[in-house]
Parts: structure tokens; C-alpha cells; sequence
């Protein structure tokens, strides 16, 4: 049967009222978090969940932070105060910690205990700051998340840590589990005990387990997607577990499928815990995840790369074809390679799991609503995909380039009506030595870059933490760009040439972010295990705004993926560069509203007023606007 969306009348009778729908708020780590489909095949389960729910009643709020334990989400100012600043009565909070509570460099302690123990000691301090016990500061801070969640009218709910696909036999190992009994280590009486170990059963050690026992202590719903990932991965096979669900060479961090069958199970079990069970939807039929596409602002010209999944379960008939189609300025692929208009999926065994990339390019400024259609037989399933485009004519050129080609790193070479300053955290850099000349581009040899290391107080080397498998939020090369204070500055050309050296499992993040308190964090780029010695050209066209007077600040957070403790490995860089065009401000003309059940836009056309809804406009009187 084919299916009509028709959302006007709800939205015509509730925009009286200014109050929003309910908010589901998630907050935990990198199994979570958002991700750029253009920057990496990582996927958080965050990231799907918002599909499962009704959108005319519930939204998903996802602010799942890569690398965060549960102090460093705490104290974060760009994490939980700010989660704290979108929350409201009657929203729902979704707990989720553990990965980075394990810690890197002494496992299951409180780093705080191991910084306080290696002063004493007149030893080099931790230079990572992430790391609690299960059994005192992990509980500990899940209670505040709750008792403020809760003062603040909010539900709060717990949810265990998925599981790392740490297969061992046919079952996952106790650490991939959450479980440190195996090997943690200890302070008893000053002295460090290391290599610890608990018999089987004793959940002394267990993150999960602790996380149950506040739910308990504190009457908060406990859900166990721990156990229910367990059973996930393994109905799957270890082979098949890792190809399909994670990302390559990863056994903590989930790709699409995997990212969308966690935040699937999760749902389901929300709705078998009586959670929201109304508005909680497990669709039979092909669905689009997400239902909609919101590029927001963009620039003419430059394309937009986005995805999304086309799923199914238990399917009738149980194998079939999907046509799907595009519109006006957009192109649709299912390789990442081959772009085209239109484009056949097909599926069989009831099951459907196809992810759809989407390529969206604007040649005229003004808002753009455009639609993916996906149809098999009678079903038709429309994706739509809404954007903002922004001519760059008459904007004044701004740049600002760091040769680094000297120890201290020298001040950027700036063009236009702007500032820009490096600094580094918890970062070193090293040398800028002629008899490093040992780096390689293409055919280009015997080049000299500056080397940086960790450092744990910005001068000497420290070792790099052994374990790491993300980002560590402190640890960072900054640049920073500020915008003039009566012109707005649009981004649009991010450059540097990159390298490592002595290792080939050196890992970076490329994030952006606003102001001292580095808000609106966004990964616009990430490289994994790189090889030792070859300069990488990175060139990126983001769509980032600088609003006036304020400072946007590019990070480089690398991590050194290796299972020991290593000193010695450096990242290499150069000819760093940001480029944009300054203009004056202006209002845009649309403004977001909240209704009681859902949330759509305004927008000021030619002296009318109209409503925009997951792309579609329509006018007062119900009518839909082409």
C-alpha cells in the first residue's frame, strides 16, 4: 500500500503553543557519538536512535563525546553544562559510560588517585586525564548525571556500554564486557599494585555491574545493551561480526550496520521496559534512517556529501528491488563512486540493509528543498533534503597560513581583516632538525618537517599512554581563526601536510570548535594508523561560519593505537592553512519554532509566512508549497 506522510494539521494545531516535544537526551562516548559521513565510517548508535522514535512527539538530542569518561563529560564546560542548558521538563536523559572510564594508563583506577600517587613519588604526571573505579568515582558521577538530570524534571535512564568485539571462543572476552577483573591495577597503603586479577564471578571490577547497582540504589531504569550486544555479536559470528559491524581494524567502534542495529536493539528495549513505549517504533516496512536530510547552510558550488540507510527486517516479499531517485540538485550512489539520478537496490532473505549517498550540489543561493524517492512495488518512501545555500560573491578573502617551518612554531602569515594564533596542549613540539630530512611527498624526498610529541607539561617528551583507541580531548595542536568584530567570516578551505614518524599506528582527529570553551565540536577529518614517514596531503572544504568577533578553533587531537607504552613517535606537520571570505551580517529570514509535539521553521518569503517541516514547506491554509 502505498503510504501518505501528511504532518500540516498536527503542526497547524499546536503553533499556538511555544513548548517542544519530547526530548530524549543521550550522553556517554565515542560508541555514540555523531560522525561526518564524509570523514569516517564510523557510526554511534546516537546517531540512529532518533528513527525509532515517533518525530512528532520525541526528538534525539545526541551529544555522545568521543573519548569522554564520566568526569571528563562532567567537568567538561562544552559537555554537560551545556547538555544542562537543553534539557526541560518532562525530556528523558539516556546514560551510557564506560570505554574511556577503563583508562589508558593504569587500567580501572581513578586518575586522579594515580596523579596524586606519581606526585609523591616525584614521578612524570599522567598525560592522560581520563580513568575512574568502577566501585567509587564511576559511581559517583553517574549519581550527579542522575540527581541533576532529576532536579531539573528530567528522567534519567541507564544504559550499560556496548560491548567490544573482544571475541574469545564462542563468547566475548570479560574485558570486551566491561569487566577489569582480569588485569587492573590498584593504590593500597601508597603502594601501586599493577597486573591485578579476580576470580570469575567476583564483579568487583565490572562497570556494567556497578552501573546497575546506582540504578538500583537510586530507583533510575537499568537497561543492559552490555548483555544485549553480547548476544548481538555473537549470533553474528566473530568473522562476520567484524566485517559487517565494525569498522575496519576496530573492535570498539561500530560502523552504519552495526551503529544502526545497536541503536535498534536499544530501542526495543526501551519499549519492553514500558520507556517511552508509545512513541516507539520497530518498523517491518523499508525505512529511510534518517528520515530526513537538514544540510543546513552551505556554500554555491561547493557539494555536500551526505548518506543515509535503506533497512528492512523481515520483509514481504522476501526479496525485491528498490528504485530510487533524486531531484533537482542532487546525485545518489551506492558505491561512493558512481553518482547518477537514479539508482536500483536490491535485497533478499526479508532483509534489507543498503546505505544511500547522497551528493548535493547548489548553484543559486536561497533555500533549496529537494527529495530522494525509494520505491518497491506499491510502497513509496520519500527522503527529503533541505539546505540553505549562500552565494560567496563579494565576500573579502581572509587567510592565514602557518609555514611551521622553525622550533618555536613562527606567527602565520594573515591576509584580510582577521586574527589567528597556535597554541598546543599537553603537546610538545620537538625539533625542526635538517638532520630529520627523512620525510617523503610522492616523489619528493629528504623534506624537514617540525615534529611534535606528547607532552605532559608542553616542553618535554612523555611517553605516549598505551591502549588508546580515540582522541584525547586535552591533548591538541590549536588553530585559531577570529573574526573581525563587525563581519562574519565563512570558511572555506582548511589545508595542511601531515605525517608520522617511528610509527605507523599514529591517529588524529580533526575537530572544530567555537570560543575558549571549544562548543559546537564537529570531526571534520580522521586518519588512522598512517605511514611512518609520507607527508599526506589533507584539503577540505568545510561550511563553517565564523560569526563576528568570535574565535573558531581547528584542532589536531592524535593518539598513538598501540597496546604498550612508546616513546619517541611525533607528528609531523607543515603549511597548515585557513581560507574564507568576510562579510557583513544579515539575517537569513527563517527562525526556528517549537510546537508542543514537534519542532519546524519559519521562514519569511516575499512578505508571507510559511512553515517548513522536514523540507517541505507549506503555507498557513494547510497547502503544500513546491
Amino acid at each position: 500500500m502505498r503510504k501518505i506522510f501528511s504532518v500540516f494539521a498536527a503542526m497547524l494545531l499546536c503553533l499556538p503553543s511555544m513548548q517542544g516535544a519530547i526530548k530524549v537526551h543521550t550522553i556517554g562516548d565515542s560508541t555514540m557519538a555523531e560522525y561526518d559521513e564524509s570523514t569516517t565510517d564510523k557510526r554511534g548508535w546516537g546517531m540512529y536512535l532518533g528513527s525509532f522514535f515517533d518525530p512528532a512527539f520525541v526528538t534525539v538530542n545526541n551529544r555522545g563525546k568521543s573519548g569522554a569518561d564520566t568526569r571528563g563529560f562532567y567537568s567538561g564546560a562544552a559537555y554537560w553544562p551545556s547538555v544542562k542548558t537543553q534539557m526541560s521538563a518532562g525530556d528523558y536523559l539516556i546514560i551510557q559510560f564506560a570505554h574511556n572510564d577503563e583508562g589508558t594508563v593504569t587500567y580501572g583506577m581513578d586518575n586522579l588517585e594515580y596523579a596524586a600517587y606519581c606526585e609523591a613519588n616525584s614521578l612524570p604526571a599522567p598525560s592522560d586525564a581520563r580513568g575512574t573505579n568502577p566501585q567509587t568515582t564511576y559511581r559517583e558521577m553517574l549519581g550527579k548525571f542522575i540527581d541533576e538530570a532529576r532536579e531539573m524534571g528530567v528522567t534519567p535512564i541507564l544504559v550499560a556500554p556496548i560491548c567490544r568485539a573482544y571475541f574469545q571462543g564462542n563468547d566475548i572476552r570479560r574485558n570486551g564486557q566491561h569487566d577489569l577483573g582480569d588485569k587492573f591495577s590498584k593504590i593500597e597503603n601508597g603502594v601501586l599494585y599493577e597486573n591485578q586479577s579476580l576470580p570469575a564471578g567476583d564483579s568487583t571490577m565490572s562497570y556494567v555491574h556497578a552501573m546497575r547497582e546506582v540504578g538500583k540504589a537510586k530507583n533510575v531504569p537499568f537497561i543492559n545493551l552490555t548483555e544485549a550486544t553480547r548476544q548481538l555479536y555473537l549470533s553474528y559470528g566473530e568473522a562476520q561480526c567484524l566485517a559487517l559491524l565494525f569498522c575496519t581494524g576496530d573492535k570498539t567502534h561500530t560502523n552504519a550496520m552495526g551503529g544502526n542495529l545497536v541503536a535498534r536493539t536499544a530501542a526495543q528495549m526501551l519499549k519492553n521496559a514500558g520507556i517511552l513505549a508509545d512513541h516507539i517504533n520497530i518498523p517491518t516496512d523499508i525505512t529511510a534512517n534518517p528520515a530526513s536530510i537538514a544540510i543546513g547552510e552551505t556554500y554555491c558550488s561547493v557539494p555536500q556529501n551526505k548518506e543515509f540507510l535503506l533497512t528492512g527486517y523481515g520483509l514481504e516479499p522476501a526479496a525485491g528491488t528498490v528504485s530510487l531517485r533524486a531531484t533537482a540538485n542532487l546525485l545518489i550512489s551506492l558505491d561512493k563512486e558512481n553518482y547518477a539520478s537514479t539508482a536500483e537496490a536490491s535485497y533478499d532473505g526479508g532483509s534489507m540493509f543498503q546505505k544511500v549517498f547522497v551528493r548535493a550540489n547548489y548553484a543559486t543561493g536561497g533555500e533549496h528543498l529537494d527529495t530522494v524517492y525509494a520505491t518497491s512495488g506499491d510502497y513509496m518512501l520519500a527522503i527529503p533534503v533541505s539546505a540553505t545555500a549562500v552565494s560567496l560573491d563579494g565576500g573579502a578573502a581572509v587567510s592565514a597560513t602557518w609555514a611551521i617551518n622553525a622550533k618555536p612554531v613562527p606567527a602565520p602569515v594573515v591576509e584580510g581583516p582577521i586574527s589567528a594564533e597556535f597554541t598546543m596542549s599537553q603537546m610538545a613540539c620537538i625539533d625542526y632538525n635538517a638532520a630529520k630530512n627523512y620525510f617523503v611527498d610522492g616523489d619528493q624526498t629528504d623534506i624537514v618537517l617540525a615534529r611534535f610529541h606528547n607532552s605532559a607539561d608542553g616542553s618535554a617528551r612523555t611517553p605516549w599512554p598505551a591502549g588508546e583507541i580515540d582522541e584525547n580531548a586535552n591533548r591538541y595542536l590549536d588553530f585559531a581563526i577570529t573574526a573581525p568584530v563587525a563581519m562574519d567570516v565563512r570558511i572555506t578551505r582548511f589545508a595542511m601536510e601531515i605525517a608520522s614518524d617511528g610509527t605507523s599506528t599514529m591517529c588524529y582527529h580533526l575537530n572544530t570548535g567555537f570560543g575558549d570553551e571549544f562548543t559546537d565540536v564537529t570531526t571534520i577529518a580522521e586518519r588512522r594508523n598512517m605511514t611512518s614517514r609520507v607527508i599526506e596531503h589533507v584539503e577540505l572544504t568545510p561550511t563553517i561560519t565564523i560569526p563576528a568577533g568570535e574565535t573558531l578553533h581547528v584542532r589536531i587531537l592524535p593518539w598513538h593505537d598501540y597496546g604498550e607504552v612508546k616513546d619517541s613517535k611525533y607528528i609531523g606537520l607543515r603549511n597548515v592553512s585557513i581560507e574564507g571570505m568576510a562579510f557583513d551580517p544579515s539575517m537569513d529570514g527563517m527562525e526556528e519554532v517549537q510546537t508542543e509535539k514537534i519542532q519546524c521553521t519559519k521562514i519569511l518569503r516575499d512578505g508571507q509566512l510559511y512553515l517548513m517541516y522536514k523540507g517541505k514547506i507549506y503555507n498557513l491554509q494547510g497547502s503544500r508549497v513546491e
